[in-house]
């Protein structure tokens, strides 16, 4: 607890202190304002007396109006000390006072907080706060100034031990409050600043120290305590409590022969001490901390076998390997395993050694082209509207349970972090898991060790055809979830007829496993849309279900959303949840970043930003703007470098088809020139890049044979702002690919980029390009001729 105590240049004023020793019931720091005139009691004891030379019977004197000379005055019993000078000396009997108490009562207040008698606190920039008077002296050897200290100092070690939650920084609310004030309350509100400024107080306070958790730009530090904004009292309890989404972390340890008995490995060859114990199991020789076991796999672009050393200098104590291993001097191991294939082995030792964690949750795996991250939030919303402590493994972020998010590596984690997270769900009494299934993830076996409950198949188009290289394969991944599902009493099948590929699903694993399926086109599905009215704010859906028909109205915008919403609602109903819960679970769910995400900033026209990447995905989404009812649609496009050739003509002319006005431009053009994909591109509309710079030389870009516009900008900043000044009265403009991703991937390197923000900032310059006369109806922009 932080005590801030002010101290007049000339006297001292305390009001009673008072201490809770308990850590749950500390509280806040307060401040501690002097009152403005001395106390009733301080006064009381200074004493003014005269003597008069006539008095009455009842001991009162009264001046003789008979004599001639005026009543003798007594001596100064104050040696001529003014009135000042006597409260002055009263003060330092009362601080003298004060002190004599402190040594009295030092061993009691010590006591009480843990601290031996004879411990001595030192004031210390790094164990405890500095005590600072309003004229700027230093305030030592004060009694509350050590107890504050002292307190400082223990709350430090009960943030160490993790029994005490560190004070979370305020965020002002000055933009909020300014906003709401007419232009000279404004003005009177920095005079009041200006006011308070003088006396704020600057508290340095000791800090944990923690790498991950940085303050922000917009918020105050810990160190530092403003004059409150009124006189009400306010607890604060945030510190007092441990945040109600706080993960712990399990430790697990076994040994190596244990490890390889329970994921039934038979290893090739073993060399050392196979009783050797283990804390943790990596295969990212980045990733291992001492005592871990490394598993040499082999990957796309790499081999694990060449950070054997690496792994080793960083603490590993065994080694699982497929390859033989030249054994030098650094590498020191308590044992060597050789097996035949280390990618093979991977997900059962992963599982096997955080103990089969999914096998405690109820896991729904969500896979298909578009519409994964969606569904995913709204099925998660779902079941914790349902009273369950629902996880999440997804492309956006990942998330233990409830609110707490962890930045997501890619949209299925690899074998073994999976089985981590799973682990730290179960940990923390989480009892269902929402995941992003990707085609990758199948194939590469990260999910084979994965007990999934519930599998969900939302569609299938053409992507990551740099991969699969054949359609036939893309869905024979998609496939080996729904292989998963072989247990009629336990498993169910969600899947969407309305999509050609659904019989292939539906036929995968046990044929007798329940299947429940959703549609918009088929009425046959037992979850259909009988009702749909789109806008541009709000989409309304009435549904018919078995057990019934529901009404939801969603934040989530477009047709394509529709089907998110269906397969959410299909999920509930293989689980058997209450109608009203799944209602209010997908009702719940406003906006999925950077999914249909509408950019708002008081303009007259609508900013969408979207993750659309596939042609499948940029169709139903320019599809679904166009049948909102704008009046132009205005989008900008690429495609990512290193990846699906084969599409980048596919985009743009679905793009130039579906848009009055269409902007090619870079997106994670990687090790690819920006200007060899957009060449690509181009081919989708029989252009190429030399056609396109060669009309630029004459400043003119000739229209599409559909009368729609098309311009190439390779800077992706510029062409957002381009087209968001294009932006009149009831246009769109679609910012389209990178949705939620907050980089650009240029090389090998990641440049932070938010399409999210670059929408804003352009808006905001909008008006002043106006202003300056530029017309911004066409790119490139153009200024009059009277300038």
């Amino acid at each position: 607890m932080a005590t801030v105590t002010f101290i007049a240049p000339s006297i001292l004023y305390r009001t009673p202190f008072k201490w809770n020793p308990l850590p749950s019931q500390v509280k806040p720091a307060q401040v501690r304002v002097p009152s403005a005139y001395p106390s009733r009691g301080l006064i009381s004891r200074i004493q003014f007396t005269a003597r008069s030379s006539g008095s009455n019977g009842s001991g009162n004197f009264f001046p003789n109006p008979a004599e001639e000379e005026p009543p003798e005055v007594s001596e100064d019993d104050y040696m001529g000390l003014t009135k000042f000078a006597r409260v002055e000396t009263e003060a330092a009997r009362a601080r003298k006072k004060e002190a004599e108490e402190y040594e009295r009562d030092k061993h009691v207040f010590l006591s009480a907080i843990g601290l031996d008698e004879d411990e001595t606190l030192v004031k210390d920039e790094e164990e405890g706060p500095e005590i600072v008077r309003i004229d700027g002296k230093q305030d030592e050897g004060d009694f509350f100034t050590e107890v504050d200290r002292a307190v400082a100092l223990r709350r430090k070690e009960l943030i160490k031990e993790g029994s005490l939650k560190p004070r979370a920084a305020k965020k002002p609310l000055e933009k909020e409050i300014v906003d709401n004030l007419e232009k000279e309350e404004v003005i009177d509100l920095d005079e009041i600043r200006a006011l308070q400024d003088n006396n704020i107080v600057e508290l340095k306070e000791d800090t944990v120290d923690d790498e991950d958790e940085e303050p922000k730009e917009d918020e105050e530090s810990e160190g530092t305590i403003s004059a409150p904004e009124d006189d009400s009292f306010e607890l604060d309890l945030s510190e007092m409590e441990l945040a109600s989404t706080q993960v712990l972390e399990p430790e697990f340890r076994t040994t190596l022969a244990e490890l390889l008995d329970d994921a039934k490995v038979v290893p090739v060859s073993v060399d050392g001490d196979l009783d050797v114990e283990i804390t943790g199991i990596q295969h990212d020789s980045r990733e291992v901390n001492p005592r871990d076991l490394f598993i040499c796999c082999t990957g796309m672009t790499t081999d694990g076998h060449l950070y054997l050393s690496e792994a080793v200098k960083r603490g590993a104590v065994a080694v699982i390997a497929s390859k033989e291993i030249t054994i030098d001097e650094s590498i020191n191991v308590k044992a060597m395993v050789m097996v035949e294939d280390g990618n093979a082995i991977l997900p059962a030792l992963a599982a096997s050694f955080y103990g089969n964690p999914s096998q405690k949750l109820a896991v729904i795996g969500i896979t298909g082209t578009n519409g994964k991250t969606t569904t995913s939030y709204l099925i998660k919303s779902m079941y914790e509207t349902m009273g369950l402590k629902t996880g999440l493994l997804g492309t956006i972020a990942y998330y233990i349970h409830s609110d707490h998010e962890l930045e997501a590596h890619a949209t299925t984690p690899d074998a073994v972090y999976v089985q981590k997270l799973m682990a730290k769900m179960v940990h923390n009494g989480t009892e269902a898991c929402v995941m992003e299934v990707s085609s990758h993830a199948l194939v590469q076996g990260r999910c084979d060790k994965v007990d999934f409950d519930i599998a969900v198949f939302m569609n299938l188009t053409r992507d990551h055809m740099d991969f699969h290289k054949t359609e036939e394969d893309y869905r024979e991944a998609k496939g080996r979830l729904f292989a998963k599902m072989v247990d009629p009493e336990r498993h169910r099948k969600v899947v969407n007829i309305d999509d050609p590929n659904a019989p292939y699903f539906i036929t995968q694993g046990n044929t007798d496993v329940p299947v429940i399926t959703f549609a918009m086109g088929n009425k046959n599905a037992d979850v259909y849309a009988l009702e749909v009215q789109l806008s541009l704010f709000e989409t309304q859906v009435l549904i018919r279900t078995p057990e019934g028909n529901l009404e939801i109205s969603s934040g989530l915008l477009g047709r394509h959303n529709v089907y998110n919403i269906l397969a959410a609602v299909a999920v509930g109903i293989a689980v058997g949840a209450p109608l009203d819960d799944i209602v209010k679970g997908i009702e719940e769910v406003d906006a999925i970043p950077g999914r249909c995400e509408l950019i708002d900033e008081e303009q007259a026209f609508a900013v969408i930003v979207d993750y659309a990447h596939t042609p499948d995905a940029l169709a139903r989404l320019l599809d679904t703007v166009r049948e909102c009812g704008a009046r132009r649609i205005i989008t900008v496009v690429g495609c990512g470098g290193d990846r699906d050739r084969g599409k980048r003509p596919m985009m743009a002319k679905i793009a130039t088809d579906k848009s009055d006005i269409c902007i090619l431009t870079s997106d994670n053009p990687r090790t690819e020139d920006p200007l060899d994909i957009l060449d690509d591109m181009l081919a989708g509309v029989g252009w190429t890049m030399q056609d396109y710079l060669r009309w630029g030389d004459n400043d003119y870009y000739p229209p599409l044979p559909n009368g729609h516009r098309l311009f190439v900008y390779d800077i992706r900043s510029i062409a957002i702002r381009a087209a968001v000044a294009m932006g009149e009265e009831g246009d769109a403009v679609v910012i389209a690919g990178k949705g939620h991703e907050t980089y650009q991937i240029i090389g090998k390197e990641e440049e932070y980029f938010d399409d999210r923000e670059e929408c804003r900032e352009a808006l905001q310059k909008v008006d002043a390009l106006h202003a300056a006369g530029i017309d911004t109806s066409e790119f490139p922009w153009r200024v009059p001729e009277s300038h």
